[in-house]
């Protein structure tokens, strides 16, 4: 049975390492090998379910010492393909695969970012095997910055539906100390810039001058917290906003809102848009990068430009004002996930992927 190694850099549980996890446990036609940061939460989880995982401390792109425990990895392990799945991890684990010997490549290309511009950038995709991106708009900007399409292929990321359905949240209930008449709206998004928290604090202020019941509930933790705390205070949103900082029971706060908004600058795809449609909650968000392949405006959701805090109030009441609206909304949503994003169908597009390249 052929080998897979999986090299993510993230010492953070986000959408990309979601994927890495349902991949490598799921894809049971190969041997799958984790290299990842000790105690991150890929590390811990995939170990909980008997994943192999080997423990790599990544410092930046250029760390050689990372560089030399991958390669005695792939040797020790006989590597057949080497799977890229964060940033770090392209420059680390593509200096490692090739100097091992005869191991193909694979990246996964999850944001939207244009590539840069100088030798070593261009170098870096140049000399990968197969690239996934995790949408269409993804494929468009690498083809745009001068990449062949003929080398990339686009897996949509998958969805746990059952992990999210019928679960029990009253805990949450108790622990916000909300009352049952609250309308809650969810945002679970890492505290960066591209998220664009600012927008959405925004339009928070308009929506609560309009309903004073809304609370709004944001799961994620990142280097702009403190400027988000400094905004809530600044818009006089103590009551109306919670920071929930990095959480693990993300179907439980999903399954207590009413309404699920993205205000996000950049999107390669927007997984947690995914989660909110398996667990049939309406969704309003921005129409950027992939989004609108997932959400599409007036059928399962409403999509608002970016940077418009006007215009994504303007959305937010309306579905608040409209329920049956948003909850037909939620059901299409639902529908769409079951079809196309589930994580059998990522796994087989992806091991399609890994078998041409074997074979």
């Amino acid at each position: 049975m052929d080998t897979i190694l999986h090299i993510d850099s993230a010492k953070t549980w986000r959408g990309g390492q979601q994927q890495v996890f349902y991949l490598a446990q799921r894809l049971t036609d190969y041997d799958n090998i984790i290299a990842c940061p000790p105690q991150s939460p890929l590390a811990e989880r995939a170990k909980a379910i008997g994943l192999k995982v080997f423990p790599v401390q990544m410092h930046g792109e250029w760390d050689l010492l990372a560089v030399c425990k991958l390669k005695k990895i792939i040797r020790k392990n006989s590597i057949d393909i080497v799977h890229l799945h964060s940033s770090h991890a392209h420059a680390l684990g593509l200096l490692a695969a090739k100097s091992s010997g005869n191991c193909k490549v694979v990246l996964s290309r999850r944001v939207n970012f244009p590539i840069k511009k100088n030798i070593l950038s261009r170098a870096k995709y140049a000399n990968v095997d197969r690239i996934i991106a995790i949408s269409e708009k993804v494929k468009q900007v690498l083809v745009a910055d001068g990449l062949p399409k003929e080398k990339i292929d686009v897996v949509y990321s998958g969805v746990d539906i059952k992990r999210l359905q019928n679960v029990e949240a009253d805990y949450l209930i108790s622990e916000l100390a909300l009352n049952r008449d609250k309308l809650i709206i969810g945002n679970i998004a890492a505290l960066t810039w591209d998220k664009d928290h600012r927008t959405l604090l925004e339009a928070a202020r308009i929506v609560v001058d309009e309903f004073p019941e809304v609370i709004f509930l944001i799961a994620g933790e990142g280097p702009l917290r403190r400027e988000i705390e400094i905004l809530i205070k600044k818009f006089n949103l103590e009551e109306k906003v919670k920071l929930f900082g990095f959480r693990q029971d993300i179907p439980e706060i999903l399954s207590i809102l009413h309404l699920f908004v993205l205000s996000s600058k950049w999107e390669g795809l927007g997984t947690s848009l995914l989660d909110a449609f398996a667990s049939r909650v309406p969704v309003v968000a921005t129409n950027v990068g992939g989004i609108p392949e997932i959400v599409r405006d007036g059928v399962n959701g409403i999509l608002v430009p970016p940077g418009n805090p006007d215009a994504l109030a303007g959305a937010i009441i309306s579905l608040l004002k409209n329920r049956d609206l948003a909850g037909r909304m939620a059901e299409e949503g639902f529908r769409l996930v079951k079809e196309k994003f589930s994580i059998e169908r990522m796994v087989e597009e992806t091991r399609k992927i890994y078998d041409r390249l074997v074979a």
